[in-house]
């Protein structure tokens, strides 16, 4: 059971941290059921009163959908994709609706797993969870760091791993090369030229919508990926390039765009996501022999993640391995192709 805090306030009648704090007596729950945590917390809010009957200033209490729109505002300022973000503030912002929660300075450790157990992403062989909850734990610090509130409520998964997201990364399969052209033969239109920017730059879809605010120079298009911010550098057909030139960018939304993509691929058949095409464009460069560093600079990953992700694409890597085990046999008294000295009769 939670420990109780009650008091006396002499001021007038007031909110303090999203509870009525009445002329009078006052009885609040410490949401604590730890006495020293519970001692701390009542010193800390002893000292918090006492600064308000005062006069003085106290940390500032915002309310949940104020904040979300503050952080999403500076984010956009600071050049910040805010596809998911937005995403998950709205999700914040209606689960708190929901449960009476009206200030940041509300939202408990408890209540914020109890918010992250509400998700409906999935776990275990997916990631979704983990990458949707790292955004909103973005937004947590952020308002930790603007004294909205005064520690973020996410615990800290490396000094508790209880609280660790862990799940399975499947392995990945991009689509075959008939695939990926039957996709493009059934594509018309903007759609088809989105999917072909796709295709051989390897951009994500976020990215490639977007492709007229990215810096052009012939056939070669620079910029920031949104997801992670990482540069990426990479060239795309020049007849390719004078079409998308001609154009003036995609309007419209990221989901609207990918629906359009989804659409298509129900029309060829094919099974995939758009991210598929980048999928694709990466295991295709690695397999034609392409230095893993090269790859990371074109498509904004870096090479770690292009090596642990599509090792088994890297010629250089497949191409070494059969050397070594060349080695190993000549070592063994056999030839470069495993047999031995004398024909097997």
């Amino acid at each position: 059971m939670p420990l109780w805090f009650q008091f006396n306030w002499k001021g007038v009648a007031t909110l303090f941290d999203g509870k009525k704090l009445k002329h009078g007596q006052n009885k609040w729950s410490s949401e604590l059921t730890s006495m020293s945590k519970a001692q701390g917390a009542w010193k800390k809010l002893s000292e918090d009163l006492g600064a308000l009957l005062e006069g003085k200033p106290v940390r500032n209490t915002i309310g949940v959908e104020a904040a979300v729109q503050k952080w999403l505002q500076f984010r956009e300022q600071h050049g910040k994709g805010n596809n998911k973000a937005d995403l998950m503030g709205r999700k914040l912002i209606d689960w708190c609706a929901e449960n009476n929660i009206t200030f940041m300075t509300q939202i408990t450790t408890e209540r914020a797993i109890n918010f992250r157990m509400s998700l409906p992403f999935r776990t275990g062989d997916s990631s979704s969870l983990s990458v949707h909850w790292a955004v909103i734990n973005q937004f947590f610090i952020w308002c930790e760091g603007m004294q909205y509130i005064e520690k973020s409520p996410c615990p800290n998964p490396k000094l508790m791993p209880q609280f660790r997201i862990e799940f399975d990364k499947p392995e990945v399969e991009p689509p075959t090369s008939k695939e990926v052209q039957n996709v493009l033969n059934t594509a018309t239109g903007e759609v088809r030229l989105l999917l072909e920017l796709m295709r051989w730059s390897g951009m994500a879809l976020v990215d490639a919508q977007q492709f007229d605010s990215h810096t052009w120079d012939g056939t070669l298009i620079r910029g920031n990926r949104q997801k992670t911010g990482e540069r990426f550098r990479v060239r795309i057909p020049q007849q390719l390039a004078e079409s998308l030139k001609a154009l003036e960018g995609f309007p419209g939304t990221y989901r609207e765009w990918r629906e359009r993509c989804y659409k298509v691929f129900r029309q060829a058949g094919v099974q995939m996501t758009p991210h598929g095409f980048r999928h694709f464009r990466i295991s295709e460069l690695l397999s034609q022999g392409v230095a893993p560093h090269d790859v990371s600079d074109m498509v904004g990953t870096s090479e770690k993640e292009i090596r642990r992700t599509y090792a088994h694409w890297i010629k250089e890597r497949e191409d070494r391995l059969d050397e070594v085990q060349r080695q190993a046999w000549i070592k063994q008294g056999l030839d470069a192709n495993g047999n031995g000295k004398e024909a097997i009769q």
